[in-house]
């Protein structure tokens, strides 16, 4: 505490000391550290948290250094506690190409890592300054190189990630401006009027506090994010299940009415599914299944949505696509499927399917409607001996033969 008078009136004002800020910072570095760690130790597929506890750990060791730099030798704050401040950048460098990549090949972190540590032992045997100078650079260089990492990926909707943008930058730039501090008695240019060093302490915890919180928060945003998406996707076949595709669809028939664009609907049902079952084994029966769903994959458009809605159930949602085009598309899957599906694992199974097709092209109705229709034309198909493609409300279905724009 810190008095002083003025004009008659007493004022008091508190000045926190550089080996408070250090303490403070290596205790935060710490509790950092054992937070990221033991969210790595709860959920171990992802190693992101652990190199970037790992950082935070090393953080906290350079900073206890220089906090008790009066009871080191020099040698200690003037170069190893910027080498190690320089090894923890690597690591959260590695640590957010792993949250955004998966997976990085360990050889060349290690390998750039030793070589710059070997540069700056080297620069420190002749130049202390330029080697602090150097490491500096090399780390302010590395947390800009984790912000790009996270820039780039940025496909991947997260909401903490322009945060940590925001402070990953924000962190290199404080470093640079130490380094300028540094290099300014050598160079023979004027200091920057902001003392960096001071400085530097504030943002640093700001960083490691701020950082932590936003990657496991991205860790578990993510996470909620695949568990939700698993949810609505069959796990047999890999396209989606019956909830997912109601959704979709009762969205894309909601979107036909308002822009008075047609869609069409397609159910499908594989023939004799519980003969093949019965016959062959389920397996047989699962692997037929997962060939129809490739096949409707690979033959339906982009903007069209396929899924399993029962048993050997399957359906598609055609939007833009009027009622001749729809059955050429589902006689094509039909014809496909027959011909992929006619030997499984070295079976001779025989497998086929039936379909039915319903549009809004003629009258506007609601998905519950089209289902009804659709589920009707497939009756029908059942009924006339199966393998084929019948339209809702038709009695004849149009030509196999004749040519149809479908895209």
């Amino acid at each position: 505490m810190v008095s002083s008078e003025g004009d008659g009136e007493e004022s008091s004002f508190v000045t926190i000391d550089l080996l408070t800020m250090d303490i403070a910072g290596g205790i935060v570095a710490f509790s950092c550290s054992l937070f990221l760690f033991f969210n790595w130790w709860q959920d171990r597929q992802s190693w992101a948290p652990f190199w970037w506890g790992a950082a935070d750990c090393g953080v906290g060791i350079g900073v206890t250094i220089l906090a008790f730099n009066s009871f080191l030798p020099d040698y200690a704050s003037a170069l190893v506690a910027p080498l190690i401040f320089q090894v923890c950048a690597f690591s959260t460098c590695a640590g957010a190409q792993i949250f955004n990549r998966g997976s990085i090949k360990p050889r060349p972190v290690i390998a750039f890592t030793s070589a710059a540590v070997l540069a700056v032992v080297c620069m420190g045997a002749y130049n202390p300054n330029l080697a602090k100078e150097f490491s500096l650079s090399v780390t302010a260089s590395l947390f800009a190189a984790a912000a790009l990492e996270f820039w780039f990926s940025r496909r991947e909707s997260l909401r903490g990630r322009w945060l940590m943008i925001g402070l990953l930058t924000l962190h290199s730039l404080a470093i640079w401006a130490i380094m300028t501090e540094v290099s300014a008695p050598i160079l023979a240019i004027p200091k920057l009027p902001l003392g960096w060093f001071g400085t530097i302490h504030f943002e640093a915890l700001i960083f490691e506090v701020g950082s932590a919180t936003c990657l496991i928060s991205m860790l578990k945003e993510r996470s909620e994010a695949k568990h939700k998406a698993a949810a609505l996707i069959d796990p047999l076949t890999g396209i989606a299940n019956r909830r997912a595709f109601m959704a979709f669809a009762e969205r894309m028939f909601g979107r036909s009415g308002r822009d008075k664009n047609p869609v069409s609907l397609l159910l499908f049902d594989l023939d004799h599914f519980k003969t093949i079952n019965d016959t062959f084994g389920h397996a047989t029966g699962d692997r037929a299944l997962r060939i129809f769903a490739d096949v409707l994959s690979r033959l339906l458009r982009p903007s069209d949505f396929a899924g399993r809605i029962g048993g050997e159930e399957f359906a598609a949602a055609l939007p833009g696509c009027g009622r001749e085009a729809a059955f050429a598309i589902a006689n094509r899957v039909r014809a496909a499927f027959q011909s992929d599906a006619c030997c499984v694992d070295s079976q001779r199974i025989g497998a086929t399917v039936s379909a039915g097709v319903a549009s809004t092209s003629v009258q506007e109705r609601s998905l519950h409607d089209i289902m009804i229709s659709a589920d009707a034309a497939l009756y029908q198909a059942k009924s006339l001996g199966r393998n084929r493609v019948v339209l809702a409300d038709e009695h004849t279905p149009p030509s196999e033969n004749s040519v149809v724009r479908i895209a």
